[in-house]
C-alpha cells in the first residue's frame, strides 16, 4: 500500500515592472508506504527556488527545422532572403518590388540575365558561357569551390596556411 501527497504553495508577486518575482515558491512532497510489517514516511520538506525561467517560443514558418529568428531563408525556397530582396541586382536590398501582372511575384525576382530561358535562381550556368558556375568557382581544379578551399596554386596546401 502506498500513498503520495504533494503540496505546492505559490505566492508570487512581482516587482514594479512586473518581471521579477519577489517571493519564493515552496513545494512539500511526502510519501507513505506499508510493507507487511512497518509503515515508513519520507518527506522532502521546504524545497524552494528563487530562480524562475521563461521560455520564449520561436517559429519555423517554412518548416525547414530552423527557427525564423536565425534563418536566412524564411520562405524555404533555398535562397537567402537578402539576395531575394535585391531585385534590381545593385547589391542593396530593395524596399519596393514591382509586380506588373498582379500574379503576386515581383517581375524583377524572375530574372533570366543570360537569356537561356532558365530563371537565374535555377540556372547552373548563369552567365551562359557553357561552364557550370561551380566548375568556374574551382579555378585550381581540386574539386572544392575556391571560396571554401583557397588553394589557388594547386599544391595541396591552403593559401591561408602557406601565409603562416
Amino acid at each position: 500500500m502506498s500513498e503520495y501527497d504533494s503540496t505546492v504553495e505559490e505566492d508570487f508577486t512581482t516587482d514594479e515592472y512586473g518581471t521579477e518575482p519577489t517571493d519564493d515558491f515552496t513545494a512539500e512532497d511526502s510519501t507513505s508506504y506499508t510493507d507487511d510489517t512497518y509503515t515508513e514516511d519520507a518527506y522532502a520538506d521546504d524545497t524552494s527556488s528563487d530562480d524562475v525561467y521563461t521560455t520564449v517560443a520561436d517559429t519555423d514558418i517554412d518548416g525547414d527545422g530552423v527557427n525564423e529568428s536565425v534563418s536566412y531563408d524564411t520562405d524555404g525556397d533555398g535562397y537567402n532572403e537578402t539576395i531575394e530582396s535585391d531585385t534590381d541586382g545593385d547589391g542593396w536590398v530593395d524596399t519596393v518590388a514591382t509586380d506588373t501582372d498582379a500574379d503576386g511575384y515581383s517581375e524583377t525576382l524572375l530574372l533570366d540575365t543570360d537569356g537561356d530561358t532558365y530563371l537565374d535562381t535555377y540556372a547552373t550556368d548563369t552567365d551562359n558561357d557553357g561552364w557550370v558556375d561551380t566548375t568556374e568557382a574551382d579555378t585550381d581544379g581540386d574539386g572544392f569551390l575556391d571560396t571554401y578551399a583557397a588553394d589557388t596554386d594547386g599544391d595541396g596546401t591552403f593559401e591561408t596556411v602557406q601565409a603562416i
